[in-house]
């Protein structure tokens, strides 16, 4: 094996490589940013292992993925049923949302029978084990090993002479590479323990789960080499100072990236809801006007939420959008839609959205409830309590059919709805003690949301 050595210069902001030392990078416009690296060329002159270089395809082997269960149906149904033996898992989050306090009981559960090694390069044992008392009440758990080495190298050592099924590494900011120039979180040195991490987890069969931070605009921090790098991608994501958390998969190479996981944060730890909808609807006694439900999908779980709206008489030369839970632009298509094809004009009055609990909305299932509650703050009517909007709003004022409408039904029965409107249903189910109201305009809403009565 022949090597040749030379320097190579690399932006710490962005990862930006130069053969030449530059004063500002033209990929980020960071001042002062490069730092020299040693770069190192191999040129491998043959192969050693007995597995051919070049396979057919129909000779490929296919072996069915083994998934372990983690012991939380909330962390296994976002995984696709389980975390696959020997994946390379990153789990990234806003600094407090709890990603240490997941990772300590996913670790925890999985020590039952298996061999674990936690690591925590921010944190002594002492300090650990004390987090570990706090989420157990069991003093020793028989497979489970914990460690504050943060070179990666000694790291690999320790695994593979140990053989450890499971490793947790809190977090790859932390830890480094005696073998490359730079401190620990560095662009470099992230790269390089990615690498190295990845080899172990492929070459042993290990299973690794990884913490990563996140940058003030909330991508995780380091080069995206990174994600493109790991198996499945995880954000934990929520308000610390609202009572549940969000667990969301961006990335997931054995399974879907469409579902999501609802925690809630306790002094014992994180605890699954098993009912979401009860933090995305509020406590009302009575019925007031701008409230609306939504029935809305998330993977293939339904939900049921509030959308608040709030107008009132604007003095400003342009009136104020505020919102929190949906997008900026949604709201401006909504209006605009409601002023053009319904004669409702919002021009002169500041407006207000919120959706109850925090929660994010993306899906354009949403549409309908959000026009449903404007008109009901425009019009001063109350929508009742047990009436539920689905459907997408189109520019020319249409209600469009969303996917999953039998089973967003089949859970507003579930919760005690009496009425939902829908759009124009090609296939109508029948779900026992709900009407179903179908709407194929915005001008049918206006008609509904102007006569809507209170239930007895």
């Amino acid at each position: 094996m022949a090597k040749k050595k030379h320097t190579m210069f690399v932006c710490r902001n962005c990862g930006s490589q130069s053969l030449k030392w530059l004063g500002r990078c033209p990929e980020c416009g960071e001042w002062d940013s490069f730092d020299e690296k040693d770069e190192t060329a191999f040129t491998v002159s043959a192969r050693d292992g007995k597995e051919p270089l070049i396979v057919h395809i129909a000779d490929v082997a296919m072996t069915p993925a083994d998934r372990v269960d983690c012991g939380s149906p909330e962390f296994n149904r976002i995984l696709g049923g389980g975390v696959v033996r020997g994946s390379y898992n990153l789990i990234s989050g806003a600094p407090g949302v709890g990603k240490s306090t997941l990772m300590l009981q996913i670790a925890l559960k999985l020590a039952h029978g298996r061999k674990v090694l936690y690591l925590s390069g921010e944190e002594s044992a002492a300090q650990v084990k004390l987090r570990f008392g706090r989420l157990s009440r069991s003093d020793a758990q028989s497979g489970l090993f914990i460690s504050n080495e943060n070179n990666v190298d000694l790291l690999r050592g320790i695994v593979a002479q140990e053989k450890f099924d499971v490793v947790f590494v809190d977090s790859i900011q932390s830890v480094f590479s005696s073998a490359v120039p730079g401190i620990p979180g560095s662009v470099s040195q992230i790269k390089d323990c990615a690498v190295r991490l990845l080899e172990m987890a492929k070459k042993d069969d290990i299973t690794l789960f990884v913490i990563g931070h996140v940058t003030k605009s909330g991508t995780i921090a380091g080069p995206m080499l990174l994600e493109h790098m790991v198996d499945t991608v995880l954000y934990f994501e929520g308000d610390p100072t609202l009572g549940y958390r969000v667990l969301r998969t961006t990335k997931n190479r054995f399974g879907s990236t469409d579902e999501i996981g609802i925690f809630t944060m306790t002094a014992q730890g994180l605890e699954e809801v098993e009912n979401p909808s009860q933090f995305f609807v509020s406590n009302r006694e009575e019925n007031t006007s701008g409230s609306a439900l939504a029935l809305i999908m998330e993977g293939t779980r339904p939900f049921l939420i509030e959308v608040q709206s709030l107008t009132t008489n604007s003095n400003l030369p342009q009136p104020r959008r505020v919102t929190s839970g949906i997008d900026n632009g949604r709201l401006a298509m909504i209006t605009a839609v409601l002023e053009k094809r319904g004669d409702v004009y919002f021009s002169s009055f500041d407006v207000f959205v919120n959706v109850v609990g925090g929660l994010k909305l993306k899906t354009p299932a949403s549409d309908l409830p959000i026009a449903a509650s404007l008109l009901s703050s425009m019009f001063s009517i109350a929508v009742p309590s047990r009436v539920a909007f689905i459907g997408e709003m189109g520019l020319a004022g249409e209600i469009r059919e969303v996917p999953g409408i039998e089973l967003m039904l089949k859970e507003g029965a579930r919760l005690g709805l009496k009425r939902i409107y829908v759009p124009v249903l090609r296939h109508k189910p029948k779900v026992k003690g709900l009407e179903l109201v179908e709407l194929k305009n915005i001008f049918g809403l206006i008609e509904e949301i102007r006569t809507m009565k209170i239930f007895e």
